[in-house]
């Protein structure tokens, strides 16, 4: 029984591969490098995140200044967030991704020079102003390169290419300061992060320059420095405030624990580098898995009722991490709760960008990060108030329970708006 049930693992893992293997043979020179650029920049901006708050908790910064530095990256997107729509609508994908790109990798090399809580809270503001003219493109990127039958893959290719450098950038970069230190064994915390922060952002050049070699692909919808600002119309905005709705819940749930969790598992469980590298690498190999698995699951059952099913499971998952206290434990509810809700990733960004008329698509997705980024920045700013009180609503349990009622809304909302009176199961 048990090697039959392995055997029929191992065949369907295989099918996964060769699907993707194919899809991949399938993509142009662009899509293929931005694969890769995505992957090298995720490589390197996940080692050096995986350190950050760390390196804070070093200078004796705490969560609610924390919530703070990421509220403002937040607004700031949030503020900028439809200019770069439209902007990125205007100049093309290309320039977009280079003038996106480009500041936030001098704020990651001046970010590691610095604890000066002012001089960080600019950086952040910088860095999620201009990184959104890169996002606003990037779904109309893919769709713009792909043909409607590799579409989805492609979303989950991108997904798959960014947990596989945390995979492998969680998991090594864990070791970074044991690997510093048998170097040289007197050097301090701060300056062995700053080590680990040059290396993270000489992975982000290398990556940086990928972008230079793609090519902007003929659309119907042609960039112009004279285009006129295009809004979308009625059916567009009614589909794109049912969608920020249901989304917006997960957006507001999500950044109440999320940009938490290093210090999470550091002060609640006291977890080492190498422990912290180790779990966020096993929850990116399962995400990893799971993001593989998420198209045939679309096919299968269609992505809403997908969508639905990934957050029901999740939510057990989020209760028991606010409860438990062990760290193997949480630990691994932690990463079965990321695999479920990163499994739908790739099944919400083509389900919205393919519900969006083509000519507002960059502006539309502008709307959306806008409206998300709002309630990011507002929840991150909430969350380091909540975790840094003490009492019966104080706390990570508190925030994380936030985050629960949050995800319960969305998934009652993603139903009305989009499942209800339709069959569910195939």
């Amino acid at each position: 029984m048990v090697i039959h049930m392995f055997c029929i693992e191992g065949v369907i893992s295989l099918g996964i591969v060769r699907q993707y293997q194919h899809y991949y043979r399938t993509y142009n020179r662009n899509i293929r490098l931005y694969l890769w650029h995505f992957f090298t920049w995720q490589l390197g901006a996940l080692i050096y995140n995986l350190f950050f708050p760390l390196y804070l908790l070093s200078a004796n910064i705490n969560e609610q200044v924390m919530g703070s530095l990421f509220a403002l990256n937040t607004l700031s997107m949030a503020v900028c967030a439809i200019p770069a729509g439209f902007l990125a609508d205007r100049l093309g994908r290309r320039k977009s991704f280079i003038l996106g790109s480009a500041p936030s990798l001098l704020v990651a090399a001046l970010k590691l020079t610095t604890t000066n809580i002012a001089f960080l809270r600019l950086l952040y503001l910088v860095d999620g102003a201009f990184i959104m003219l890169f996002l606003a493109s990037s779904s109309p990127f893919i769709v713009e390169n792909t043909e409607p039958e590799n579409r989805i893959h492609a979303f989950s290719l991108s997904a798959m290419m960014m947990l596989g450098a945390g995979i492998f950038g969680n998991f090594f970069g864990g070791y970074l300061p044991q690997v510093i230190r048998l170097v040289n064994a007197s050097l301090g915390d701060i300056t062995v992060y700053r080590i680990i922060f040059v290396c993270g952002t000489v992975l982000m050049f290398v990556a940086f320059t990928f972008l230079f070699k793609l090519i902007d692909v003929p659309t119907s919808v042609t960039p112009s420095a004279n285009r006129k600002l295009v809004l979308p119309g009625k059916t567009d905005m009614k589909f794109l405030f049912k969608y920020m709705v249901a989304a917006g819940f997960i957006a507001l749930g999500a950044a109440h624990f999320m940009p938490f969790a290093t210090t999470f598992f550091r002060r609640t469980y006291g977890a080492s580098p190498s422990q912290l590298g180790a779990l966020f690498s096993v929850t990116q190999l399962t995400v990893f898995i799971a993001t593989a698995i998420a198209p045939s699951l679309a096919e299968r059952w269609s992505p809403i009722p997908a969508i639905i099913f990934t957050r029901i499971v999740s939510l057990p998952l989020l209760f028991g991490i606010s409860t438990v206290h062990n760290f193997y434990f949480a630990g691994g509810l932690y990463m079965l709760r990321n695999a479920f809700m990163q499994m739908s990733s790739p099944l919400e960004a083509n389900f919205f960008v393919s519900n969006i008329s083509p000519e507002i698509r960059a502006t539309a997705n502008g709307i959306n990060n806008m409206a998300m980024s709002s309630l990011r920045a507002l929840a991150s700013y909430s969350a380091g108030i909540i975790i840094t009180r003490s009492g019966r609503f104080g706390g990570y349990t508190a925030a994380i329970q936030v985050m629960l009622v949050c995800y319960i809304f969305s998934t009652v909302f993603l139903y009305v708006f989009f499942a209800r009176g339709k069959k569910l199961l195939p």
